[in-house]
């Protein structure tokens, strides 16, 4: 059996290999890592647009994505659009400028996901995905949290 402190320590591992693979583009870019995250999230989940999807998905706290949508708004890269039958909703939704910004990021995902399964085959990775379904709709029900899904937002 795998003690819970080896899953919490590969769980922060993971986090900080990820932190460190995005530093050199938010630094260049001059964003915050969360910032640069919101924007990804919204273009790789177009679905998902609300700063409500962004906190349940991405576990942000409301105020982090509060404080990061009204700056990339700001400065442009992200819009607001009222969700047409609920005026207290808007979607956020990326614009042109924001598009340099992801497809970098995407980039940095596609090479930090790529060494990150490097020597696993292909059978293996499906195992690993299965895996980490399951332990999602368990840590779901263990925390109470929001419904299980199948998989998780990218």
């Amino acid at each position: 059996m795998l003690p819970a402190v080896r899953f919490y320590t590969y769980s922060k591992r993971f986090e900080e290999a990820y932190t460190a693979a995005m530093r050199p583009l938010t630094e260049e870019l001059d964003m915050a890592q969360p910032a640069v995250d919101i924007l990804l999230f919204l273009a790789n989940n177009p679905s998902m647009d609300t700063a409500r999807d962004i906190c349940t998905y991405r576990h942000l706290k409301p105020a982090i994505v509060s404080f990061h949508v009204e700056k990339l708004a700001g400065e442009g890269y992200l819009e607001r659009q009222p969700v047409p039958g609920d005026r207290r909703k808007c979607r956020l939704v990326c614009t042109k400028k924001a598009g340099p910004v992801i497809r970098r990021g995407r980039a940095v995902q596609e090479t930090f996901s790529r060494q990150l399964t490097e020597g696993l085959t292909e059978e293996e990775l499906e195992t690993c995905f299965r895996c980490f379904a399951v332990f999602g709709e368990n840590m779901d029900r263990l925390s109470g949290s929001r419904k299980a899904t199948k998989g998780d937002a990218k």
